[in-house]
């Protein structure tokens, strides 16, 4: 049987690593045949495939640079990528293969289509027949193994959404014999294909009991049962809503009553797998809390996300200048995530005060900053211990949003209070917003108390920074936050366009195509004391 597959978005013989040009048959495939007659080797393909995109989500890159994009964090090192995406005035994304430090744009195409390969194949043999059965006279896991790998298909669809402009729709449907590599569809027909897929694992695991087992090649360290694996899938639909616009208008557009609905059925705790080194790690953590000269060596903290906090002017001075005179400076808060009670210089919960400067003036002082991120600890916390990559935290701040665009402002207080008040020990916002007095957190950029919706962004940046990176940045192009000019998603790698023979694409840079426009940083959804 011969095969006819380009680079890595149709491989379905990516099952042993394999990647084959155009019209060169696929030397793996009678393996590949093996494999898929074995309910042990197709167990195996599902269930390994949630620590695939475990891995890509909680990679350095795309980690590190999307953060960056969102000002959540800054960083003037090469590496990543982070610091051509991050240049004041923001530049047009090189999307060009021949670009090492491009590699942002390629990595989550190139991690996430193997993962969708290797599910599509093992959903295709069980829907050809295949009992999941392990051992004679042995349960059938079957449905357990299409519920999860559902799952799976529909969040690396969904992230692809999320990612690309554009993407290719591969299934387990699929003809990858009649299919053209070029039908590239656009984010939301990939998002909606992925809302469908998600909703069908769903119904399989409500129609079924069972237990994810909770080992290393599961969801390390979580035994989910279906009701819990129900749970996971619908928090993870509701990031697909909310994160996937591009724009203030189609964010605008989004089903918030689904959304709160997705939430309100969805985690009622942290999901995080347990740790493990060279297995289940954030390697992106790991460059946040990185210690080696001084405290966060690699990247941190970017005033843009905490600044609003200081109360002693710093921070609207420092915005106010240009980018190339702006100096770090010291923020003095009654945040006790961002400073200790001993003063300015005392460490906060999820922050520390350290004067040094990492990165050569040459590559901007805007990028410098005195704050270090210590919220996950040093050392190796970033294998060991929970690894948590979506937080109930992050649920109830979204359902915070639906409620205040529904109408329900004074019901999304108390959520935004929660971390506010138990986390930053500040004063409890009301509809009015925080206490319109001196030491108001956040102040807006001129320097006014800000609104119940600063205080709901407030509490994104700082309760959300550490947990995938990508999503600072999702979240920040939907609400127009991004500095003018980021680029608004990746464009198709430049090697699939390359080896497809399809020209090169790319976003970005002031005034460019699929950038971002002059943000709004105060610009509320529905009428609140304080907005605009």
């Amino acid at each position: 049987m011969k095969r006819y597959i380009t680079g890595v978005a149709v491989a379905g013989a990516l099952i042993m690593g394999a990647c084959v040009d155009l019209d060169v048959s696929n030397p793996n495939e009678p393996d590949r045949a093996r494999v898929l007659t074995s309910p042990g080797d197709v167990q195996s393909l599902i269930s390994t495939s949630y620590r695939a995109y475990f891995d890509n989500a909680q990679q350095t890159n795309p980690g590190l640079p999307t953060a960056a994009m969102a000002d959540n964090l800054t960083g003037g090192f090469f590496d990543f990528g982070v610091h051509d995406l991050t240049t004041e005035p923001r530049t047009i994304f090189d999307s060009s293969p021949l670009n090492t430090r491009g590699f942002v744009g390629r990595a989550p195409w190139s991690r996430l289509y193997p993962v969708l390969s290797n599910v599509n194949d093992g959903l295709k043999a069980i829907e050809d027949g295949l009992v999941i059965q392990l051992e004679p006279d042995g349960p059938d896991h079957t449905a357990r193994a299409r519920a999860f790998g559902k799952f799976i298909q529909g969040i690396t669809l969904g992230y692809l959404a999320l990612y690309y402009d554009q993407a290719l729709i591969v299934t387990e449907d699929s003809d990858l014999e009649l299919l053209d590599p070029t039908d590239f569809r656009p984010y939301p027909e990939v998002q909606q294909l992925a809302l469908d897929i998600l909703d069908e694992a769903i119904q399989i695991a409500q129609a079924n009991s069972f237990t994810l087992p909770g080992s290393n090649d599961w969801i390390n360290g979580l035994p989910l049962t279906n009701t819990q694996l129900v749970q996971v899938i619908n928090s993870y639909y509701a990031r697909l809503l909310v994160y996937m616009p591009r724009t203030w208008e189609e964010r605008n557009q989004v089903d918030w009553g689904e959304v709160m609905a997705r939430i309100d059925a969805g985690i009622t705790e942290d999901f995080a797998p347990q740790g493990e080194l060279d297995i289940w790690e954030s390697n992106m953590r790991r460059l946040y809390a990185r210690v080696r000269a001084r405290p966060s060596d690699h990247v941190r903290p970017d005033y843009m996300a905490f600044g609003p906090g200081d109360v002693s002017g710093g921070f609207q001075t420092w915005f106010a200048a240009p980018s190339a005179n702006r100096m770090p400076f010291q923020m003095d808060t009654p945040d006790r995530r961002i400073q200790g009670p001993d003063g300015p210089d005392s460490p906060g919960t999820y922050l520390g005060y350290n004067e040094n400067n990492i990165w050569p003036e040459s590559r901007g002082t805007y990028r410098w900053s005195h704050y270090y991120y210590l919220r996950d600890g040093v050392g190796d916390s970033w294998f060991t211990g929970p690894q948590v990559t979506m937080s109930r935290t992050e649920m109830d701040l979204l359902k915070a949003e639906a409620l205040i665009r529904l109408g329900g402002a004074a019901d999304a207080v108390d959520l935004i209070n929660a971390t506010r008040v138990a986390n930053g020990e500040l004063p409890p916002v009301t509809l009015d917003g925080p206490p319109d007095e001196a030491s108001c957190v956040p102040k807006k950029m001129d320097g006014s108390c800000g609104s119940l919706w600063d205080a709901l962004m407030y509490e994104r940046n700082l309760e959300n920074m550490g947990i995938e990176g990508t999503i600072m940045w999702w979240d920040a192009r939907g609400l127009e936050r991004l500095q003018e000019g980021t680029l608004l998603h990746f464009p198709v790698s430049g090697i699939e366009l390359e080896n497809l023979g399809l020209p090169l694409y790319t976003f970005g840079g002031v005034g460019g195509n699929g950038a971002a426009p002059v943000p709004q940083y105060h610009r509320c959804p529905v009428a609140l004391p304080r907005c605009g």
